[in-house]
Parts: C-alpha cells; sequence; structure tokens
C-alpha cells in the first residue's frame, strides 16, 4: 500500500492500489438477476503501489501506474464466452501494435492454500482451455502459476528480437465475490454468487509502453507517433507552397485502426542546411518526412522520405498516399 500521512491532521490514508472493491460495489449497489449476467465495467484509471526503490525502473515498474482495467461479472456457465471475447480483444490489439503472442494457461496445482471449491476450479479451467483452443491461439499450460483466488490466462508477447514479456492477464476470481457478499437471482428465484473476471489488456500502460519502444525501437507506426509528419524546405521561396501541403494536411483523418485520428504535423522552415533537417527529424524517429523545394513546387508534387526510403507524391494524392500508411 502507498500510505499517506496528512500534514495537517494526524489522519492516515492509502492511496488506491486496485480497481476490483470499486467494481464490485458499483455490481451490489442494485439488485440484479440472471438475465442481467454478464455486468461488464472497464477503467483506465490511476493505481498507486509503493514500490521498493531497487525494483523502480524506468516506465517498466512505476509507482503510479495506468490500467486498462476491466471486470466482468458473470454465470458460471458464461466463463468460456466472456474469456472467448477477451481473448478476441487481446487477439486485435497486440495484431495491431505487431506483437505474436502466446498463453499460459495458469493452473492450480496439488497444494493447499487455494480457494474456492476444487469442482469450479476444475469447470473454470477447462472452460479457460476450450476458449484459447477455439481461437487457436499457441498456448502452453502451467500448474502452480494460478493466483489462489483463481485460473488465469497470461498473455506473453514477442518483441522485435525475440524476447518475450508478460503484457497482460485474464484472471478469473472466485474470491472477491464471497468477500463482498456479491448476488443474483438465479432460474429458480434462488441467490446465487457470481464469477468474477479480472481483465488488463495492456496490463501497466507505462509498462507496455517500456515494451512497445522496445519493439519498435522508437520508430513508432505512422497512425500512433506522436509527431506523424515533419515538412521540411529546402529554401524560403517555397513558404507559399508549404501553405498549400499544410492545407491538404489538415483534411487528413485516420479511420484505422482508431477512428478520428487528425494527422499531427509540424513544420521545419529554419534557414538551415537540409541534411541537418532530416538529420534531426530522423534522430527523434519522425516517421513521414515532406521534403519541398522549388522542384517539387514546380512540379505540385512533394519528396516523401519514409523508413523504407523515399518516393514523389503528388500533392493531389498525399492524402490518399497518408491514410493508405495506416
Amino acid at each position: 500500500l502507498f500510505l499517506v500521512t496528512s500534514q495537517e491532521t494526524s489522519d492516515k490514508m492509502a492511496l488506491k492500489p486496485m480497481n476490483c472493491p470499486h467494481h464490485t460495489q458499483i455490481f451490489a449497489s442494485q439488485p440484479r438477476s440472471y438475465r442481467d449476467m454478464p455486468v461488464r465495467y472497464l477503467e483506465t484509471t490511476t493505481d498507486y503501489r509503493d514500490e521498493k526503490t531497487g525494483e523502480l525502473g524506468g516506465l517498466s515498474r512505476v509507482r503510479s501506474l495506468t490500467q486498462d482495467d476491466s471486470h466482468v461479472f458473470c454465470r458460471p456457465d458464461q466463463i468460456e464466452q466472456e474469456m472467448s471475447n477477451l481473448l478476441a480483444c487481446a487477439e486485435e490489439l497486440y495484431h495491431i501494435v505487431g506483437m505474436k503472442l502466446r498463453v499460459r494457461l495458469s493452473y492450480r496445482d496439488e497444494g493447499e492454500g487455494y480457494l474456492g471449491a476444487p469442482e469450479l476450479w476444475q469447470s473454470a479451467q477447462a472452460q479457460l482451455k476450450a476458449a484459447v483452443m477455439a481461437k487457436q491461439l499457441d498456448y502452453f499450460e502451467q500448474e502452480g502459476e494460478a493466483a489462489f483466488y483463481g485460473p488465469k490466462i497470461d498473455f506473453m508477447a514477442t518483441d522485435a528480437i525475440g524476447r518475450e514479456h508478460q503484457v497482460a492477464t485474464v484472471q478469473l476470481d472466485f474470491v472477491q465475490p464471497e468477500r463482498f457478499g456479491l448476488e443474483y437471482t438465479d432460474e429458480a428465484g434462488d441467490m446465487a454468487r457470481p464469477v468474477m473476471i479480472h481483465s488488463a489488456l495492456l496490463g501497466s500502460i507505462e509498462r507496455f509502453l517500456s515494451v512497445f519502444i522496445e519493439h519498435t525501437a522508437g520508430w513508432f507506426p505512422f497512425w500512433i507517433a506522436p509527431e506523424q509528419v515533419r515538412i521540411l524546405t529546402i529554401n524560403n521561396t517555397v513558404e507559399d507552397y508549404v501553405d498549400e501541403i499544410t492545407s491538404v494536411l489538415k483534411t487528413v483523418v485516420l479511420m484505422r485502426p482508431i477512428k478520428y485520428n487528425e494527422v499531427r504535423y509540424t513544420t521545419d522552415m529554419r534557414n538551415e542546411s537540409l541534411s541537418k533537417k532530416i538529420r534531426e527529424a530522423t534522430v527523434v524517429k519522425i516517421p513521414v518526412q515532406i521534403i519541398v523545394g522549388p522542384r517539387d513546387k514546380a512540379n505540385r508534387q512533394v519528396s516523401v522520405r519514409t523508413q523504407q526510403g523515399e518516393t514523389t507524391v503528388p500533392l493531389d494524392e498525399l492524402a490518399a498516399y497518408l491514410e493508405g500508411l495506416s
């Protein structure tokens, strides 16, 4: 826990370490029927954990972390479908960022210390495996890696140089619903206990970014780069033509993989050599560099420089060219 003591009073407080209890209270705030199930919550929010100094490191281990934290409350017979939904989301996400996924099914072993009925564990583990197999995912099973409150799926992503990182987790939980007294009315009119599924597909967003930066070597895909386009002028005779180019860039809105993504661009019209401008843009890894000179102006075109090389694009085709990069 990250404990805080007031400077004005003797009050001691703890900063929020997780989101699960808050979501359980939202679920418990009104009566639930089996017809309402599953109930899903998603919150991208900040948590705080007082990590030891020696464990802190860059973005990979921080004290203030942001999670894409979701919780599903479902009936036991809905576990497989809900797991399938979350697996599909993870598959799509990591396909978009270009990282190969492998799945670890983490089960209980024969040891003590696990909470929940053994038959519920067996059913849940079978449903987890069935969901993974239905998606034809590369997976392996490991006993003794489950949390004490339920089995889980760990997503292992391989980066560009072959290193494997645990990035996301989908976790079944039989314990919190019991401890927080969560209930719903089943088909027979009796009170039943829901199963809780924790999921964070990016996990800690800070940690994911540390992996993604290494994976891309800082060359972010065009759609996600903080600065996507930089216009580099050869001399000051093309300033009016640069205005025409920026007018085109203002109209470009990428619709995939995320919608309404307006192109982010800057212009470098300093009285510096073109080679210096290119070098500076390359050092900060701008994915698209548009070079503009008198010849480009005369021919109504732009010279485009990317990691793949250089090409010439007519000005009236520039918007379509950029949209194709996403």
